[in-house]
């Protein structure tokens, strides 16, 4: 004869499929109710969006310029950028993301590094400021400039070679006038005054590692457009900042040593400069890590402010490039 507790125990073990499927059905409803709540939420966002751009289109009384820029949604999405990550940040007062893939993907950014090495020197040095050309410096990899132990230049001199060119040695001469590790510090503390909390800098090159696991210099697109949007807004009050930008402007450069004897002319590595006379600044970076990246600014058309546009692991950051300047300028009411 069956006893009573384990009459109760085969009824429990009964009963425990219906309450499995039970709890199943549970989560699944919560995590239903959660996803459509999310597009909801995003329908409203896209209809509220698009009615307050045909009530500013239609309705010439009001003026709704500081809501602008306006999507036109009629233009379809930019879905055919092949890059790892890309960003572009609208800067008027405030910072709006018009255009985004993947923005806080944490990767190698290769020279874009030396916009940060670039904002550092400009704080810390005086553009007279000397460096002699040391057997460290010419060993760098890659050593575009040409540079000979025993040379002297001026910090800026250097910094037009590292920008134009983008001159591996120039970047490493100017972190020793500081000392390369104390000034890569320094880069790392701008990076956490700035909030960029995915950047980190273990050289002012932007180099990739000899070996499979060593650290590297990483970002993201959205910091990078972040810094690029920090420096701009130094750059209004401070002559010696604002020549970061000035310098990525220029399509060559003679560059003299400090006895004013001419070395060699630096010539662009932006090959989209002529294409866009109001580009603001630009600089490129590739490694075989890294793949090919780049940064532009330009003016918000018919606005004041500034298109901050920023590609990495791109593998052709010029097409790409114009294809998202192009897209911006039919995609939104500016």
């Amino acid at each position: 004869m069956m006893k009573l507790e384990t009459l109760k125990i085969n009824k429990k073990r009964i009963l425990e499929p219906k309450v499995l499927i039970t709890a199943g059905l549970t989560v699944l409803l919560i995590i239903g109710a959660i996803f459509l709540g999310k597009v909801f939420k995003e329908y409203y966002f896209w209809q509220e969006t698009k009615d307050l751009y045909t009530a500013a289109m239609e309705d010439k009384t009001i003026d709704y310029s500081f809501l602008k820029p306006f999507r036109k949604w009629e233009v379809g999405d930019l879905e055919d950028v092949d890059a790892r990550s890309a960003i572009t940040l609208a800067v008027n007062g405030t910072k709006k993301i018009v255009f985004e893939k993947n923005p806080q993907r944490i990767l190698p950014i290769a020279s874009l590094t030396k916009i940060m090495t670039a904002y550092v020197a400009l704080k810390n040095y005086q553009l007279d400021d000397t460096i002699v050309i040391t057997p460290k410096i010419v060993a760098t990899e890659e050593p575009t400039g040409y540079f000979r132990i025993g040379e002297t230049f001026t910090v800026e001199e250097l910094l037009h070679s590292m920008l134009i060119e983008s001159s591996n040695d120039a970047a490493v001469a100017i972190s020793e006038i500081m000392g390369e590790e104390k000034f890569v510090a320094e880069m790392n503390r701008e990076a956490e005054r700035m909030g960029l909390k995915h950047s980190y800098y273990i050289d002012p090159v932007g180099l990739d590692p000899d070996y499979e696991n060593e650290p590297y210099n990483y970002s993201t697109a959205q910091d990078i457009a972040q810094l690029v949007s920090e420096i701009l807004e130094e750059s209004r009050d401070n002559p010696q900042i604002a020549k970061l930008f000035e310098i990525t402007r220029e399509k060559s450069y003679k560059i003299n040593m400090s006895n004013g004897a001419f070395h060699h002319e630096a010539y662009t590595t932006n090959k989209i400069l002529k294409e866009f006379p109001d580009m603001i600044g630009g600089k490129t970076g590739q490694t075989p890590n890294a793949k090919e990246c780049f940064m532009v600014i330009l003016p918000q058309p018919k606005n004041k402010g500034y298109l901050v546009n920023v590609i990495l692991g791109s593998n052709n950051r010029f097409s790409e490039m114009k294809k998202i300047i192009n897209w911006l300028n039919k995609a939104f009411v500016w």
